[in-house]
């Protein structure tokens, strides 16, 4: 995306969180004198399927007749691979078993025979992966019983026209059963935490989407990516084809309204908010952006009269009850929104979601006021690929709405009134003003990276630098430089360290080269991978590379002080306590003589100082360190900052290691109640948290009796 915007990363600094990459919670915990673990351990990084799909839905055929297959079976197989685009066909139950507990985000609907049916059906019928499975059998009445005990199955079929049309019925319900969405809640201010963190990323990346420019070059870059996944789909290829012979002779939105490849990988981008998708579409979401918002221009004067519009969707339990939590807050639709004049219809397509009992079925009502609404929208008649498109209305990506009424219509079937947003809405404001301060001086999709960082979104945030990376050429060496050193960074705190070595060393081989020695990056990146080293026990490298970093700098500037302060970490961890010490006194009384605007720097040390206290159990000078440090961290930080979660816990445990269990509890409920602020109920560093608080109750029912 560098090469989307021609902005190098001059104006961006690589990232040095007080010099070395620090945990997620901004300082090393102690552990507990009552835990009987050895180590909180490492964070695993999630690891995916090895499996890429451009689609979110799957269609799979399952019959032995499949090995060696008959005029019949090749008859029956050319019309069923035109069902859908994505498309595996399998004889072996052990084989097609294997390959559904490889998919992970996408939806399976499965074709079987009737004689492998009864085989597969128990073993999948629990997989959330797995949607519908359909009956394809030589004689209806053999399987009409046995079927029954599956709730997945949907339907027995004779013959393949009438299996193909219940399948892409099915299909069509399914896609048009998912509604990307994101909430606002109503807050005095904005922070980032997993209540907003959508909202706030998807408006960062609607405006790098729509306002950046691309060139040709996208377009064929888009041809190539997508060939690859359509290689052996010859509809879809030649659709490919025409797409790239013929773009300009058609509108962006017929395009989208043709329903082909295109629009299918684009909602899945939005859905699973797959970066990669997103970035190689980028040109037609701002074309299709733009031809909705000049088309709504061109008739939007002539509109005076208000109306409503509907889309229905399902939700999970979790996500509707989000939404009525926060009733008056906005909404934003992720994607590009279709909705029908007609309620009737909406109302008979949300009845038909309300048969699975683990969501809700939802009728999205949008009153639209003409006089007041700048909201772009645009009536697909006359411009959508489809004839039948009387009544049907499409919104531009990421339009925002108010939720003012939530009504229950029936059993798990609710209506949401929505209106959109005006240009001076007080939240819409408050966001904005939260990404400018958050991305100032950070250039083009820089913004997002920034974003995605304080969101703990590392997966997306590798996958942007992953791809910058690779439009980035050799020309623009310190742009290369920085992206290496922050996929490094990245894997550092995705607790990867074999991964981040490895880019750290490439950034310093780049460094090294191109960089002159007091480039600040340069002593950044030897910083980082010395402190790489050192986590992985590497101590002898690491000190290696803190002199090195060391060397970049004088003795009197910032630099010197902060590997002054690494070289200290380094002799800790090797044991050496009485050098460790004076080195991190002599760092803080040079910082608070020269540097004394670096008071979060000096925090950090009185951190490590009374991390050394404690490893030492002079637990009351541990104390008088951490009060040091929550003095000049409260009146800095906001106060759901990650950085308090690890000292409020540090000072918990010394009062427990004091035996003041009193204070002990009361310290780890605000390291709880920070955690979950952030991070949410789920996150293991809420729970590690929560954990703590409760064992620490316990431990004081216990001694009272």
């Amino acid at each position: 995306m560098g090469a989307a915007n021609g902005k190098g990363s001059s104006n961006v600094s690589f990232n040095q969180a007080k010099s070395v990459v620090k945990p997620l919670t901004g300082h090393d915990k102690n552990l507990p004198v009552s835990s009987n673990r050895q180590s909180d351990g490492e964070n695993s990084t999630k690891t995916g399927s090895s499996l890429r799909f451009v689609e979110d839905i799957i269609l799979i055929w399952l019959d032995s007749s499949l090995a060696k297959p008959d005029e019949s079976t090749k008859s029956a197989l050319e019309q069923i691979v035109r069902v859908t685009d994505i498309f595996k066909t399998f004889a072996d139950v052990e084989q097609c078993c294997q390959f559904i507990s490889s998919v992970q985000d996408e939806k399976i609907f499965l074709i079987v025979s009737g004689s492998l049916g009864p085989k597969i059906a128990p073993r999948i019928e629990n997989f959330n992966q797995v949607s519908s499975i359909f009956i394809y059998c030589g004689n209806k009445a053999n399987h009409e019983q046995w079927i029954k005990q599956y709730k997945k199955i949907r339907s027995l079929h004779t013959q393949v026209r009438e299996l193909c049309e219940t399948v892409k019925f099915q299909i069509r319900q399914y896609d048009k059963g998912i509604t990307s969405i994101s909430i606002l809640p109503v807050a005095a201010t904005i922070q980032m935490n997993p209540s907003n963190k959508e909202f706030i990323i998807f408006q960062v990346l609607k405006s790098m989407l729509i306002e950046n420019h691309y060139d040709k070059s996208f377009r064929r870059e888009f041809m190539n990516y997508s060939r690859q996944f359509y290689s052996e789909n010859r509809y879809q290829s030649n659709i490919i084809d025409t797409f790239e012979d013929n773009y300009g002779l058609h509108s962006p939105i017929w395009w989208y309204t043709r329903r082909c490849c295109i629009y299918f990988m684009l909602r899945r981008a939005f859905a699973m908010q797959d970066a990669e998708i997103l970035y190689k579409l980028a040109f037609f979401i701002r074309d299709l952006h733009r031809d909705i918002k000049k088309s709504y221009l061109q008739v939007h004067n002539h509109q005076h009269r208000a109306m409503s519009v509907y889309r229905s969707t399902r939700m999970t339990n979790d996500m509707f009850a989000n939404v009525e939590k926060n009733a008056n807050g906005l909404l934003a639709f992720n994607d590009f929104l279709l909705t029908t004049l007609e309620r009737s219809m909406a109302l008979k397509f949300a009845n038909s979601l309300r048969s699975d009992s683990n969501y809700v079925a939802v009728i999205f009502k949008i009153d639209i006021d003409p006089v007041t609404s700048s909201v772009p929208y645009i009536s697909l008649n006359n411009l959508s690929y489809l004839s039948n498109t009387e009544g049907e209305i499409l919104f531009s990506m990421n339009t925002i709405f108010h939720i003012t009424q939530i009504q229950r219509l029936n059993e798990r079937l609710y209506e949401i009134t929505l209106v959109p947003v005006t240009k001076k809405d007080e939240q819409i404001r408050k966001v904005v003003e939260y990404i400018q301060q958050t991305t100032a001086n950070v250039p083009g999709w820089y913004k997002l990276g920034k974003i995605l960082l304080e969101a703990y979104e590392y997966d997306q945030l590798k996958s942007l630098y992953e791809y910058i990376l690779s439009q980035t050429d050799d020309t623009r060496r310190e742009e290369r430089a920085y992206l290496q050193h922050e996929l490094g960074y990245i894997q550092d705190l995705r607790n990867d360290l074999p991964s981040a070595i490895n880019y750290y060393k490439q950034a310093l081989e780049t460094c090294q080269k191109f960089l002159p020695v007091n480039h600040a990056g340069v002593a950044t990146t030897y910083a980082n991978l010395a402190a790489a080293l050192q986590r992985q026990g590497d101590f002898s490298g690491a000190m290696n590379y803190y002199r090195q970093a060391l060397k970049c700098g004088t003795n009197d500037d910032l630099n010197y002080v902060l590997q002054s302060i690494n070289i200290a970490t380094l002799l800790q961890s090797q044991g050496n306590y009485s050098e460790a010490e004076k080195k991190y006194e002599q760092s803080i009384n040079t910082l608070l003589h020269d540097f004394p605007v670096e008071q979060l720097l000096v925090a950090d040390v009185y951190h490590h100082l009374a991390s050394l206290a404690y490893s030492m159990k002079d637990y009351k000078k541990a104390l008088s360190n951490y009060e040091k440090v929550i003095v000049l961290e409260e009146k800095i930080l906001p106060v759901n900052h990650s950085t308090l979660i690890s000292t409020y816990f540090n000072i918990a445990t010394t009062y427990e290691a004091l035996g003041n269990d009193d204070k002990a509890i009361f310290y780890a409920e605000k390291a709880a109640n920070v955690a979950q602020a952030i991070f949410g109920n789920d996150h293991a560093e809420t729970q590690d948290n929560r954990n703590y608080l409760k064992r620490l109750r316990q431990k004081t029912v216990s001694a009272k009796f």
